[in-house]
């Protein structure tokens, strides 16, 4: 599948780009390989990209309170991983493991960047789909392993940590 078909099918993305704008992000995007057991990211890392998956499966496991180690997903074609990191300039919440041989698009930070020096707005948009998945994450592996909620961020806040992570942009 091309790149930008694959990012007009994926809710985050088709929800707030434009159709020109999600050719524009692919554009500026890339396809990737990795073999199974390969590793996407690791916890605790910082991004600089996030993955939307085309073939293939991977699965994604986080650290509880505990430092256990949790499943938390298993995504396929059209599963996004490594959002959170790149909007925001967090460390990665989850490590992600390819199961079998995968296929994806990378989008890097510069590729976003592009996106956003058009349309800054756009950071008020992707907000409530990050607060949503972070909300997934903390009913996983409990509240007290929120990343931004331990830092005390609001949905207000989290956009403003997002426009400071662009702040080249504007």
């Amino acid at each position: 599948m091309e790149a930008r078909e694959l990012l007009a099918g994926i809710p985050l993305i088709a929800d707030v780009l434009s159709a020109q704008e999600c050719e524009l992000l692919a554009a500026n995007s890339g396809r990737v390989f990795f073999p199974p057991g390969h590793l996407l990211m690791a916890e605790g890392d910082f991004g600089s990209s996030m993955f939307v998956i085309d073939e293939g499966s991977v699965s994604v496991t986080a650290s509880d309170p505990r430092g256990v180690s949790r499943p938390v997903a298993k995504l396929s074609h059209g599963d996004i991983v490594g959002e959170m990191s790149l909007m925001t300039g967090a460390r990665r919440n989850a490590t992600a493991i390819a199961l079998t041989a995968v296929e994806a698009i990378e989008i890097p930070k510069r590729a976003l960047e592009e996106v956003l020096a058009r349309r800054p707005e756009l950071l008020d948009r992707f907000r409530p789909e990050l607060e949503r998945r972070q909300t997934e994450l903390d009913r996983i592996l409990g509240e007290a392993r929120a990343r931004w909620h331990v830092f005390g961020l609001s949905g207000e806040e989290l956009v403003a940590e997002m426009r400071r992570f662009f702040a080249e942009v504007f």
